[in-house]
């Protein structure tokens, strides 16, 4: 079953061609999904671009829509 979100079963970086979070596209993916809730409830950003533009950031680890996609350093807290 495509496409596959980031944090639910299956997904995995390496399927994920365009790093937007979302695995098994169909072509090579657009690179940004918008802000879209998962499956369970949570706030989805595409991008530091989008936390930023919604006034959240920087978004910590347990906040809704913290990725550690969106962590570059891997710190607990993305878009700073």
């Amino acid at each position: 079953m495509a496409p596959l979100f980031e944090g639910e079963p299956g997904y995995r970086p390496e399927l994920d061609r365009d790093g937007d979070g979302e695995a098994c596209e169909p072509g090579r993916g657009n690179g940004d999904r918008g802000e879209l809730d998962h499956n369970d409830g949570g706030v989805y950003y595409a991008n530091c671009a989008a936390v930023r533009a919604a006034g959240k950031a920087p978004i910590r680890r347990g906040d809704p829509g913290y990725s550690r996609r969106l962590d570059r350093d891997g710190d607990g807290v993305a878009c700073e």
